[in-house]
């Protein structure tokens, strides 16, 4: 048997940018911006919420556990973290009854209970009897 080799044509490839000269993207600069929280020792629950450029800069607001803001800057231009910040969140709680459910749901159960009770033994035609 005899091999058969053919010769290999290079294909031209197209025009590749580099990395450094591409634009970042609001994918890249999260991805940048959560590995960083990550090598500060933010391990885990890591939401990014919103990433908005200001002044030459990105700024990537995420969420960092339950209870904290992270605020990192990216710039544009150098992909280097210029700034951040992390704070507590300040929330508004939430508008609450000033009643729990459940102990609306145990009046509601007394108010039935009663009822029957009171229908049960016919109080009313006693009290209507007295008047």
């Amino acid at each position: 048997m005899a091999v058969v080799r053919e010769k290999l044509v290079p294909v031209a490839s197209p025009q590749r940018i580099p990395l450094e000269s591409r634009p970042l993207n609001a994918q890249q600069v999260t991805s940048i911006a959560i590995a960083f929280l990550k090598s500060l020792g933010h391990r885990g629950g890591i939401k990014p919420k919103r990433v908005f450029i200001e002044n030459q800069r990105y700024v990537v607001e995420s969420d960092v556990g339950k209870k904290l803001l992270a605020k990192v800057q990216i710039d544009v231009d150098t992909s280097e973290i210029k700034e951040y910040s992390i704070e507590k969140k300040t929330e508004e709680a939430p508008m609450t009854l000033p009643v729990e459910p459940k102990a609306i749901l145990i009046m509601l159960g007394l108010s039935v209970a009663v009822s029957f009770i009171f229908a049960l033994i016919d109080l009313q035609s006693l009290l209507g009897g007295l008047v």
